[in-house]
């Protein structure tokens, strides 16, 4: 191992196809630790994690997430996990569906030497579905807007979970006892350069976090990045894939990112309209679906984006 590592140009130094067929590698391994006769191994994306598409001799289909080594650790992914196959189970809701390995545990860890860290790998099945984007109806964004009511509501009641709050400022604020103090806010500012947009962007929605409290109404398990990219139509049906930033927050931080994603069409306003339509048809929760807690909460989202 020691020869190869000494061959082997630094992980650091790859471009992206170099990562991903070294992490390719890795996924092979990871794949003998489930009870799945694998046909054919398919790059999908390399962003903050890298997935494959695993074409099964048994005629069906998988993702395989290979996780990245600074996002959730293991016992995290699992609680992802955890929350997918009770979603599965409970409601009629189309989500990944986990696969378990053959231990029947629902996360493997991997390591290889080409690969400087070991990496917590999943396995889910196929969600089929269109992305649609500029697309997108209003009658579409109205289904979407029914799933995520009854995803919250579901939310609700997953207490205790091992996963982080999606609403605080910054990864160093969710290591923090306040994702919001001034210590989180200050690093937050000189990161973007000293703009005090952000301490104004912190202050609204600090406010509106306060006034909506805590309770089990407005705050719970979310998914967390819930954009047209993470959604899909299928049949006239709405399938949510990419949980990977789930975690506890309001719920209309669930419905400010979702609103923002479609800030880019011409048609915006009715779409808007439509999503929030749909959600209260299935939870009528005013304070959520308020025009100004949404407003609080994009901003924050913005922030959030700019400082990853």
């Amino acid at each position: 191992m020691a020869d190869f590592q000494a061959n082997t140009r630094p992980f650091a130094e790859l471009d992206r196809s170099g990562r991903t067929r070294r992490l390719r590698r890795l996924a092979e391994a990871a794949l003998t630790a489930y009870a799945v006769p694998v046909a054919r191994l398919t790059p999908l994306a390399h962003g903050q994690n890298t997935a494959f598409r695993v074409d099964g001799a048994d005629g069906h289909r998988y993702v395989l997430r290979v996780q990245r080594p600074d996002g959730p650790g293991v016992a995290q992914v699992r609680a992802e996990m955890a929350w997918l196959a009770t979603l599965r189970r409970e409601t009629g809701l189309v989500v990944p569906q986990p696969v378990p390995t053959r231990a029947r545990d629902l996360v493997t860890v991997v390591a290889d030497p080409a690969v400087p860290e070991p990496r917590t790998c999943v396995l889910c099945h196929w969600v089929e579905g269109r992305f649609l984007d500029e697309r997108l109806s209003a009658p579409q964004l109205y289904a979407v807007g029914e799933f995520t009511a009854r995803l919250h509501l579901h939310g609700a009641r997953m207490n205790g979970l091992d996963r982080r709050r999606v609403d605080d400022l910054t990864e160093f604020g969710r290591t923090q006892v306040d994702g919001f103090s001034a210590t989180v806010v200050e690093r937050a500012v000189a990161a973007a350069g000293g703009d005090e947009r952000i301490r104004a962007a912190v202050a609204r929605v600090r406010a509106v976090r306060a006034e909506l409290g805590f309770g089990s109404d407005v705050f719970g398990l979310v998914h967390g990045d819930l954009h047209q990219g993470n959604y899909l139509l299928h049949r006239g049906r709405v399938h949510a894939i990419d949980f990977d930033d789930c975690g506890y927050g309001h719920y209309a931080y669930d419905l400010a990112v979702a609103c923002a994603a479609l800030a880019h069409l011409p048609h915006r306003e009715e779409l808007e309209e439509a999503l929030l339509d749909g959600y209260r048809s299935v939870r009528p929760a005013a304070a959520t679906t308020d025009p100004g807690v949404l407003a609080a909460f994009a901003g924050l989202r913005r922030v959030q984006l700019r400082l990853r």
